[in-house]
């Protein structure tokens, strides 16, 4: 009777205990929700950067191949312009030929004007002066002609000289006009493909960024729903329920009374002789709600296991856990001590279900 009433005591302050598992579940279960939210934000998030990202590559290389094509078209535009300077400084070099001819022709026709000019005064002032018959007269007719046909033609030769330097110094202006603007378009050309593709890396430089902070955001709440899968996996694996026929025995020995209600007085447990100071272990996952002596069977702990199930290990000569302490599956909890029904050293040992004892060797694996 009086181990009923401190069982029953133990489940009035197990509810509480209970009751924050349950409720440590539904916070797993929300956070993992509120993370898998967010993961599914950053994913979405990861894609449209990725997509954003492979527009602006797309468009980078639609710009790369503009600039390919445009620095072919710069290449022609350049060998223009070199043909334009080439033809500039041919201009240039007729230019100076024809001056020298300007010079040459300028230099005959003021010998001929020095000749010429005397004998034409001469004969303005004094007509026929020492001219002694018609032959000598036709002789000096036929020379000053041919004096004035040669300075006419001088003159000509001159005009036309002047005519070709007009005409090669306006060549010269048109073509130096012609590379000026083949230069500017150039420039103009270089300078609007160079500021295309630099604000272009520019920005798939910053998308990248965004993409690559927002993969580790994503990396990290991946990291933390495994954390809380694990954590509510924990909590599921270690029902109690689960491992019938597969927990360890609390302690290495030989059963000397088993489980039998019907007995007189009714057998709730196990008694197991044991070795002295064997060690006595926790048979699973719980917390420790009982530690301290107990009228008629020594020194007992009792472990609570969740879901309303308990294991006693009573006749300890010590322990090594205290109250409130979650212990491990086989973590030590104490020694065997003397059990009077052995008149030795042993164990007690009982399974309860709610308050009812249930028989330990269905739930521990077979003996060897």
């Amino acid at each position: 009777m009086h181990k009923f009433l401190v069982l029953t005591a133990c489940c009035l302050l197990l509810l509480p205990v209970l009751a924050r598992a349950q409720a440590q579940d539904e916070v797993l279960s929300e956070s993992l929700q509120k993370e898998h939210q967010k993961a599914d934000e950053n994913e979405r998030k990861v894609r449209e950067l990725t997509k954003k990202a492979g527009r602006i590559s797309t468009r980078l290389s639609d710009i790369e191949h503009d600039v390919t094509m445009l620095k072919g078209r710069i290449r022609e535009q350049e060998k223009v312009l070199a043909d334009i300077r080439e033809n500039e400084r041919q201009a240039q070099q007729d230019h100076f030929t024809l001056e020298k001819e300007k010079e040459r022709i300028t230099m005959e026709l003021s010998g001929l004007m020095r000749t010429l000019w005397p004998v034409h005064l001469q004969n303005v002032r004094s007509r026929f002066e020492g001219v002694e018959d018609w032959a000598t007269f036709d002789r000096r007719f036929h020379w000053l002609a041919d004096i004035y046909a040669a300075t006419s033609r001088k003159l000509d030769e001159a005009r036309a000289n002047s005519r070709k330097i007009a005409l090669n110094l306006e060549n010269q202006r048109q073509l130096a006009e012609e590379a000026e603007k083949q230069l500017a378009q150039v420039n103009g050309s270089k300078d609007r493909l160079l500021n295309n593709q630099y604000a272009l890396r520019r920005n798939l430089r910053k998308i990248n960024r965004q993409k690559e902070n927002a993969e580790t955001e994503l990396t990290d709440i991946l990291a933390s729903i495994e954390n809380l899968k694990y954590q509510l996996q924990s909590q599921k694996t270690k029902r109690f329920a689960l491992y019938k026929r597969a927990l360890p025995w609390p302690v290495r020995g030989r059963v000397v009374a088993g489980f039998n209600l019907k007995a007189s007085p009714p057998e709730r447990g196990l008694a197991i002789g044991a070795a002295d100071g064997s060690t006595v272990q926790s048979i699973f996952w719980g917390k420790v709600v009982h530690n301290d002596t107990l009228r008629g069977f020594g020194h007992v702990v009792i472990i609570y296991h969740g879901y309303n199930y308990y294991s006693l290990y009573a006749y300890l000569s010590d322990t090594f856990v205290r109250n409130g302490q979650e212990v491990e599956k086989n973590e030590p909890l104490g020694t065997v001590g003397y059990f009077p029904k052995l008149d030795g050293p042993g164990l007690y040992f009982e399974l309860r279900f709610h308050q009812k004892p249930i028989n330990p060797e269905t739930w521990l694996t077979a003996l060897r």
